[in-house]
């Protein structure tokens, strides 16, 4: 089923031009509505976009309209507000981010009482609700009308959580990119509780330099810093901080493949990698799975996006999954990604086992990927055609199990995606080269 507001991680859009203070109200509303005569309780956090508040009034003032009681705890992470949903027993949670995009975007992203992402049956009641001509739905009235609580100070509950697992961690010279958002609020105060050297950058937010070059999508600067020496480790957050991405101390990128790799091979030999298997998804590198199946340890492939990650792995049990952006999911700890939580788990393995990252990435060889986008009038047609799916099974054959072809459709524009990864770039954008030209001639 196709969502006209929600896609893979809630609503997002700029701010008062798709994602309006209406569409927030009703949001709330929506999910305000008292349940077996009880006030729903909600939990509301932001990252540190200047409409971030703009839009949590919106919320709010919906939810109490409908007798909601609301819990705001301020700028935070997306990850805290899941694990906060399940600690405190609320109906909902919110974040207010749209995670790695520009600050004149914003998002809505709703978890349910499990501290997962919203289910589809709910998706689409708000949705016909807000598409509704008029509200439907009842007010609250007297006694009934909705609260709202400044609650901050729950966040001490997560800083604790996040803190007692890294607890052991010393030694190590740590520089964090907190990307000028969410992380800003909790990776200090964290961070403190290290017996380690660490600095921060970009930890000043004013409400339009989120992402700013900066964080996991900017990585230049950390990596400038990084080749100067001076240490251990470099950790580039998101701007709602729930994925990272890690440079090491001589300026390499440590993407979430790599970072898979590294907590693989501790679980396993620690026997807590369940099923022996991770979960990656199908734009995870081929590098990362042969150096994964070479080490002993299963692959497991979905579809892109982490709540599919998740999904999969709630479903059969597994303990480590994520993606190549640095969705990096340890469910032990937590029903989503957190890059707070992959940061310390990192750092806990360099710690105890004694090793630099290019120690623990031995065996481990990233492969040239190119990827190209093609404008097409009807990408279902070409999906179909049996002459490129032949090619494509030629050109999977000459790689000789050396390298993979992904051929897919947009989710929500007419273009296809071609993706090669080879020994060598110079393969790999033949192969890509090669696909692509027999798309454009098909002239679909």
């Amino acid at each position: 089923m196709s969502n006209k507001y929600f896609g893979t991680d809630g609503i997002r859009g700029p701010v008062n031009r798709v994602l309006t203070v209406n569409l927030a109200y009703r949001i709330g509303r929506y999910i305000g509505q008292r349940q077996k005569n009880q006030p729903v309780k909600i939990l509301i956090g932001r990252d540190t976009r200047a409409s971030g508040e703009l839009l949590l009034h919106g919320l709010a003032t919906g939810i109490l309209a409908s007798g909601g009681l609301v819990y705001n705890i301020d700028i935070t992470t997306t990850p805290s507000v899941s694990y906060l949903v399940v600690k405190h027993h609320f109906d909902y949670g919110i974040m207010i981010s749209a995670s790695h995009n520009p600050y004149f975007d914003n998002g809505i992203k709703i978890f349910n009482k499990d501290g997962e992402k919203l289910e589809a049956e709910i998706e689409a009641a708000i949705e016909k609700y807000i598409d509704a001509d008029e509200d439907y739905l009842p007010f609250a009235y007297d006694k009934d009308i909705g609260r709202y609580i400044f609650a901050k100070y729950l966040l001490e509950d997560y800083i604790a959580f996040l803190g007692l697992m890294g607890s052991e961690i010393s030694g190590l010279k740590i520089l964090a990119d907190l990307a000028n958002g969410s992380a800003t609020a909790i990776a200090p105060r964290l961070f403190e509780k290290l017996d380690c050297q660490v600095d921060f950058m970009n930890n000043h937010p004013n409400g339009i330099n989120i992402n700013d070059h900066c964080g996991s999508t900017h990585l230049d600067g950390l990596i400038t810093e990084m080749k100067k020496g001076h240490y251990d480790i470099g950790l580039a957050f998101d701007g709602d901080a729930d994925r990272l991405l890690i440079v090491d101390n001589e300026g390499h990128v440590v993407d979430g493949d790599a970072i898979i790799y590294i907590k693989a091979k501790n679980y396993k030999q620690r026997g807590k990698l369940h099923h022996n298997a991770v979960v990656l998804t199908v734009m995870s590198n081929f590098g990362a799975k042969k150096a994964l199946k070479e080490a002993g340890i299963d692959v497991v492939e979905v579809q892109v996006g982490d709540k599919y990650v998740q999904a999969k792995m709630k479903e059969n049990g597994y303990s480590l999954g994520g993606e190549q952006s640095g969705h990096i999911i340890f469910l032990d700890k937590l029903n989503t990604g957190d890059g707070l939580i992959t940061a310390i788990k990192v750092l806990k393995t360099m710690h105890f086992e004694g090793k630099s990252l290019q120690e623990l990435l031995v065996g481990f060889q990233q492969y040239p990927q190119v990827l190209k986008n093609l404008k097409v009038l009807n990408k279902d047609a070409v999906m179909s055609h049996d002459g490129l799916n032949a090619l494509i099974e030629e050109e999977q054959n000459q790689l000789n199990g050396e390298g993979r072809i992904l051929v897919r459709p947009s989710g929500t524009e007419q273009l296809i995606r071609v993706m090669a990864e080879a020994p060598t770039s110079e393969q790999a954008y033949q192969v890509v080269d090669k696909i692509v030209q027999y798309i454009t001639e098909l002239n679909f």
